[in-house]
């Protein structure tokens, strides 16, 4: 008896034993309203994209790198001007900016992955020479790197959904959604990527 109360339980709650969590389907449902909220606004009549924009590494992470960059010399000659993994960021901004909507959960769940995917293949690429410049071992650059990647890959799922007013957000090229909050004009500086 006590074997089919966590089954009932279960599919009360709309999950069977092969779906995710309750909370991913949770997850999910949210980000799906999002998804239709910004895909009434992207069908609305005269509404246009915006250029596309790139901050590189969003929550500052570029900003910082380039900022320490910028003071400590030696961290510069070691370490590079920029995150050795911005490229990946440009690529991911891209398609924030796109922000499709159809499909929507499952390309920005795709999007997310393939971010993680590029910055582990930066560090794999990149880690003899980082290892040389800094005096470490290759394997730490590459645990490095992998750490880096699952930690910006759980920032954007968490951070990154449709219509929530932040500059990041999926469908960030378009305006905001009906009752969005528009972020401030100066909440990021933005290099544009063409």
């Amino acid at each position: 008896m006590t074997t089919k109360l966590p089954l009932l339980l279960l599919l009360l709650l709309g999950v069977t034993p092969l779906q995710a969590n309750p909370l991913d389907r949770a997850a999910r449902l949210l980000e799906q309203a999002g998804m239709q909220r910004l895909q009434a606004q992207q069908s609305r009549p005269g509404v246009v994209m915006e250029t596309f924009r790139s901050d590189g590494c969003s929550g500052g992470l570029s900003d910082s790198w380039k900022t320490l960059a910028g003071i400590w010399p030696e961290f510069a000659r070691a370490a590079g001007e920029a995150p050795p993994w911005e490229h990946c960021c440009v690529a991911h901004d891209r398609d924030y900016w796109r922000g499709e909507s159809i499909d929507g959960f499952e390309k920005r769940l795709q999007s997310d992955r393939e971010l993680r995917q590029c910055v582990i293949a930066s560090g794999q690429e990149q880690a003899g020479d980082i290892a040389r410049r800094l005096g470490a071992e290759r394997a730490q650059v590459i645990e490095i790197f992998n750490l880096t990647a699952d930690l910006m890959f759980h920032a954007v799922r968490i951070g990154g959904g449709p219509c929530t007013g932040l500059a990041w957000r999926w469908g960030y090229g378009w305006p905001p959604c009906a009752g969005e909050l528009e972020p401030p004009p100066d909440h990021l500086e933005m290099a544009r990527w063409q």
